[in-house]
Parts: structure tokens; sequence; C-alpha cells
């Protein structure tokens, strides 16, 4: 059997819908690169962006789906569609979305059929997967069998940095991933260690009849590429030092302590350095927006960057000392990563999630030790800095992780699904 021929229905449902946005988050560019790697013209093997809509499968137009990812790449990346506006150039790319032959069920189905495997049902997000009933119909509409990304699982194992009835919400999509996948795809130890304790720890009287296999959860770090730099060295923008911290505003990603600490350093310091808080504004983050917004200490001292695309970030990155990373739990930990691959230093926490990423590169900080974070900052802001000098020494041996490198795994989970006898819920 080959089971290279097993297709394979790409969600991209969650991907349309943030299509929007000036720049990608974490999640997005993992779903983008796989948009990319299965629904390119020589992908390996017979793959369908597919659409979820009220509880049915839609199989989206190949030529439409493919040049709409094309273009979110292009946009994102910031090196196209220059000479129009923003909201021009989104008109007209789900207007290439929305261009050709939809696919309703049964026609997919019939579509299907010309293959010799079943096929797999792909999703890379936790998008719509709290829904049971919704996996239930996937699998036995179409035969289905089921593969999806796990990200994290940190709304259950740590609640206190979410709203109300996340916790639950995440527990939901965990326990259909449980009962209804055939196969995850973890983006670190930490969370498969995360994964299977969950796993473990389900009372046996609840567990369902049909759980995935320990064996089945399979550690694939997502690739990491450098941030695009400009053609031309920009001018600097400040005339002072700057750091930039990088990634949604939420309260795991502890940009409090960022935000005290330059609270601190404009009155001690007579020429302190600057922050650059660069990402989108998240969840349960009034705090931070209040002192953003009304600090008069941090007036002029802290920029926010909230809607930058990739050649944006990759410009100011440029001329950074370093990223900071004080968060107090990650998944994987990709601004690290992605500031790792573009050539600057990092200071972080001290969290395990980190330490299997960055190794020994980064400098490593008690997210909660203030005045450990200000001695590493202030030593970092000097023109002759030996703790910067020596982790750029580090630097240059470091490898990121490649897309060729997990979608080699991908691909061979893929092929075992596709083989396997599980039978479904």
């Amino acid at each position: 059997m080959d089971s290279a021929s097993a297709p394979v229905l790409l969600d991209i449902s969650r991907l349309i819908g943030r299509a929007h946005r000036g720049g990608p988050s974490g999640i997005d560019r993992v779903e983008l690169a796989y948009a990319q790697h299965f629904l390119a013209l020589d992908a390996r093997r017979p793959a369908y962006a597919v659409v979820h809509l009220f509880g049915w499968l839609f199989g989206v137009n190949p030529l439409g789906a493919r040049r709409f990812v094309e273009r979110l790449a292009a946009r994102w990346q910031g090196g196209a569609f220059a000479g129009g506006s923003r909201a021009f150039d989104l008109v007209g790319q789900y207007a290439t979305l929305l261009s050709g032959h939809w696919s309703a069920g049964f026609q997919l189905r019939r579509q299907l059929k010309k293959h010799d495997e079943p096929s797999i049902f792909l999703v890379v997000s936790h998008h719509h997967l709290s829904r049971e009933h919704t996996m239930r119909s996937i699998r036995r509409s179409f035969g289905a069998r089921c593969v999806c990304f796990l990200h994290d699982l940190i709304p259950i194992d740590y609640p206190e940095y979410f709203h109300p009835g996340k916790e639950q919400e995440h527990r939901r999509v965990t326990e259909t991933i449980t009962r209804f996948f055939d196969a995850v795809i973890v983006n670190s130890q930490a969370t498969a260690d995360s994964f299977r304790h969950f796993l473990s720890s389900q009372p046996v009287s609840s567990r369902p009849e049909q759980t995935i296999p320990a064996a089945n959860i399979r550690v694939a770090p997502p690739g990491v590429s450098p941030f695009p730099r400009p053609a031309r060295t920009p001018d600097v923008p400040h005339s002072v030092p700057y750091f930039i911290v990088l990634g949604t505003i939420e309260p795991r990603k502890n940009h409090m302590l960022l935000l005290n600490l330059w609270s601190r350093l404009a009155t001690t310091m007579t020429k302190p350095p600057r922050l650059l808080v660069i990402g989108a504004r998240g969840w349960e983050n009034e705090q931070v927006v209040d002192m953003l917004e009304r600090s008069h200490r941090l007036h002029g001292l802290v920029e926010e960057h909230n809607r930058l695309d990739d050649l944006g970030v990759g410009a100011l990155l440029t001329q950074a000392r370093a990223v900071l990373v004080p968060s107090f739990i990650e998944g994987f930990g990709l601004p690290l990563a992605e500031a790792l691959a573009s050539g600057v230093p990092v200071i972080c926490s001290d969290i395990p999630e980190f330490r299997e990423i960055g190794r020994d590169v980064p400098d490593y900080l008690d997210p909660l030790d203030l005045m450990a974070w200000r001695d590493q900052v202030i030593d970092y802001s000097r023109p002759d800095s030996t703790r910067r000098a020596a982790q750029m020494q580090r630097l240059a041996h470091w490898q990121a992780p490649s897309w060729p490198d997990h979608f080699e795994i991908v691909e061979r989970t893929l092929d075992e699904v596709a083989s396997s006898s599980r039978v479904s819920p």
C-alpha cells in the first residue's frame, strides 16, 4: 500500500479568518507553513483545502486556495502589494479565495473516492475542536483518519493566566483530540509531557473507550526563519539603545515585569534605554494597557507597535540590543527562536521550554527577579557589553529548527496513520 497517496483534508478555516491581520501570530505562522507545504503544486501527496462551516466541510477551489495562501504569505512578510492600500489588498486576497468552484460535502466525498487510501483530516490549530459532534461527523462522513497539531495545554495547566471559561474550553478541545484523533503533532517535548500527563491523569471511569495511544504523540519543533531585513540598513530609529519584547500582550508573557523595570529605569538613569513592545493586545491585560497608555514615566520611553508585518519587525530588530522574553510559561517559545534565528541576542526566563529551544545561547533569568533583569538590561545597553559579546559568540553556533525536518516527521506520521487499523469512534 502506498500510504503517500492518502489524501489530506487540510482545514484552513482559521487561517482564512485571520487573514485580515497585519502580521501573523505564532499559530498563524504554523498554519501558513502547513498550507504552503500541502497545497504546493509539487506536494508529495494529494491535498484538499477545506473549510468548516456550520458543521459541514466544504472543499475550496484548489487554484483559489493556493493563490490565497501565496498572497497571504507575501502580505504578512511585508514585501508585496506595497503600491496599494491594505484594505484593497485584503479584498483582492479574499476575491482570489472565492474564485472558482467550491465543493460541497457530497462532491468532496466523490473526489476522494478516486484515491485508494482513506483521507486524513488535518487541523493545525485548535479551531472548532471543542465540538465532539463535528469531529464525529467528519470521521464518519468521510471515513477520515484525524491528525492535529497541539500547540500547548497552558490553559489547563495554568488557568490563572486566562479569562474564566478558557480552561474548560481547552479541556474540551483536549478531550476531543484524545477521543477522535489518531495522532498528534506537538511543538516541544514540554508540550508532549504535558499531554501525556493529561492522558494519564484522567479518571479511569471517565476515559473514553477510544483513546489516542501515547506513542502517537510526535514531537516536531516548527521551522523558524529569520525575520526579513530591508534592502538597506534603516536609519537608526532612536539615538539611544533599545530593546524589544515580541509577542501577544497577555498575562503569561509577563510584560508587567518589563514595564515596572522601565518605570524604575526612568527615575534612576539619566539616559535610560528604550523598550519597543511589538505584538497585538490579547486578553486579561488591563494593567499593561493602563501603563502603556497612562504612565507619565513611560511616555516617550516605551513604544507600542501592534500592526507590524514581518519586514517591519525585521527592520527594528537590526539594531536592537536584545529581545526580552520574560514569560512565565510557553508551549514552544517562538519569539525567542525567531530572535536567535535573526541573529539578535536574547534575555529570557529560565523555564524548560526556553532551555529546550535556546540551549546554551540566551542569558536566562528568574521571571520574577526584577533586579536581575535590571542588571542585564543596563549591561546589554552598553556598546562594550561583554555579556552581549559572549552571547553573540554562542549564537554563531546555534541552529534553528527547520521546516523540512518538521515535515519529514509529519509525513512519516501521516504514512503510519494511513496504514493503521484504528476503528473510528
